[in-house]
């Protein structure tokens, strides 16, 4: 692939980008709120088998964070419920949804809605009384890579279509990337 073809940085599909979407899978985790699947989606739409290894970071990094929110509920449910109820876009309403939900279905309420909108953070600091640490980090590891393979094999198609029919050096990728995602906040911010 020529060196130009989106002009992506050669850092961000490189290690330091790998970091970054470690970093960012961590800090979703926690209490972020603009998902790690904006980096790697950038990676995959020009390098979709390097973004693989993004996908794979930003998948440890949020287990990571799941672990840490995990603990925090556990020690103390209502201060680390409260922090993610004040995430924008979250709410009450959402985390008392998530936990009637996680009551019925059990650890299945992460898994069967992966592009649902319930952050994965509402489901680890309300994952304390219903499982223990490491069935949560099996979970959450599934989970995370489930939602995380959608986004990437999305982008990753694109890659694949578009590399047949646009000159070498194109920005078309990278503006629907970056369309795209704008239209997913818009929605997310004045409509959801």
């Amino acid at each position: 692939m020529s060196a130009g073809r989106d002009r992506l940085p050669a850092w961000l599909a490189g290690r330091p980008g790998i970091l970054l979407a470690a970093l960012w899978g961590f800090a979703e985790g926690t209490l972020f709120f603009v998902v790690a699947d904006v980096l790697f989606t950038r990676v995959a739409i020009a390098r979709p088998v390097r973004a693989l290894a993004h996908v794979a970071a930003a998948t440890l990094g949020a287990v990571a964070a799941g672990g840490l929110m995990f603990a925090w509920s556990t020690s103390d449910p209502a201060g680390a419920r409260a922090a993610v109820a004040a995430v924008p876009k979250v709410g009450e309403a959402m985390v008392a949804d998530t936990e009637h939900r996680m009551e019925a279905v059990g650890a299945l309420a992460m898994l069967d809605r992966p592009l649902g909108g319930v952050p994965y953070k509402v489901h680890a600091v309300l994952a304390p009384p219903r499982f223990g640490i490491w069935e949560f980090l099996l979970v959450s590891l599934v989970a995370r890579l489930e939602r995380f393979a959608l986004s990437w094999a999305a982008f990753a198609i694109l890659h694949r279509a578009w590399t047949r029919r646009l000159p070498a050096g194109s920005r078309i990728p990278g503006a629907v990337h970056a369309l795209f995602w704008t239209a997913v906040y818009a929605y997310y911010w004045l409509v959801a």
